[in-house]
């Protein structure tokens, strides 16, 4: 299978090219202070670091994709990080901002629609047919709108790659994204399991010291407030003001996010490569 062949040749190219985990050094250190302040419960300025880490990312992401690239026939380094960040970053940022602009589009119409429908709820209240059928209506409508943003999704998201393999611009890179997933239906979609299925598995550590954490300090907690109250005989909280999780939680999901970044940044970026230079067409009509 063609998908399995390009998930094999990525760690391939991850194997003879270990300066790429320093790429994905470089992203989790851009995207670590948003990470951790929002996990803190930090009003505002979680916002301000992901509008400038906006701006940043298509940069690495542009030099990581060349240095994928160029790394499944030869060695790689960073004079190729950053003479494809330099070269393709506009067209990349731009690629990024037309995301944006379809999923606030989408946002837009579900939130319409949800105003709407609360309208709607009031204005039938006395009559529980009607509120039926209105909610029937509603979750159809959701659905069917996530299900049509996901398919453009589906079918725009190897533009990063298509840009920086074929040295094109950005609506030539969705051209050519739009084409090769039309082309290869069947082996998109096993490309976007293996992903998903990859994951869910870093997630499961993470879920599972949530979990363990919540559940622990529920029992903490009851025993502290049957003996010297909720804070302790210290009189210091175990959690943070901003969104009560424990210090120490946040540290493991900060920690467990930093290092899943660091890994994962450059295999996604090393199969997506892998797979779009395997299915792209010899010739482009």
């Amino acid at each position: 299978m063609a998908t399995i062949r390009s998930l094999t040749e990525s760690f391939g190219v991850l194997k003879r090219n270990p300066v790429v985990f320093a790429v994905g050094l470089l992203y989790a250190v851009i995207v670590l202070p948003q990470t951790a302040m929002s996990l803190m419960g930090i009003p505002l300025v979680p916002r301000l670091f992901q509008i400038v880490t906006f701006f940043i990312t298509p940069f690495v992401l542009a030099g990581l994709l060349g240095m994928t690239y160029e790394g499944r026939v030869r060695a790689t380094g960073f004079g190729t990080f950053t003479k494809i960040g330099k070269k393709k970053y506009v067209s990349v940022l731009a690629g990024n901002l037309i995301n944006f602009v379809i999923t606030a589009v989408f946002g837009f119409v579900t939130f319409i629609v949800v105003v709407f429908t609360i309208g709607l709820t009031f204005s039938a209240a006395q009559s529980e047919s009607v509120l039926s059928s209105i909610g029937i209506v509603f979750v159809a409508v959701l659905a069917g709108l996530g299900l049509v943003y996901l398919l453009v999704m589906f079918f725009l998201q190897f533009y990063a790659p298509a840009i920086v393999t074929d040295n094109v611009g950005v609506i030539e890179g969705y051209r050519r994204s739009v084409g090769l997933v039309k082309r290869n239906i069947v082996q998109t979609l096993g490309f976007g399991v293996l992903n998903l299925l990859l994951g869910l598995l870093l997630l499961l550590p993470a879920i599972a010291l949530v979990v363990v954490t919540i559940f622990g300090a529920g029992a903490l907690g009851a025993g502290a407030t049957a003996g010297a109250g909720s804070t302790g005989a210290s009189g210091i909280s175990g959690s943070t003001g901003g969104t009560g999780l424990s210090l120490v939680l946040i540290a493991g999901i900060i920690g467990y996010s930093f290092i899943t970044t660091v890994l994962m940044t450059p295999f996604r970026a090393a199969f997506s490569v892998s797979f779009y230079d395997n299915h792209r067409p010899a010739q482009w009509e």
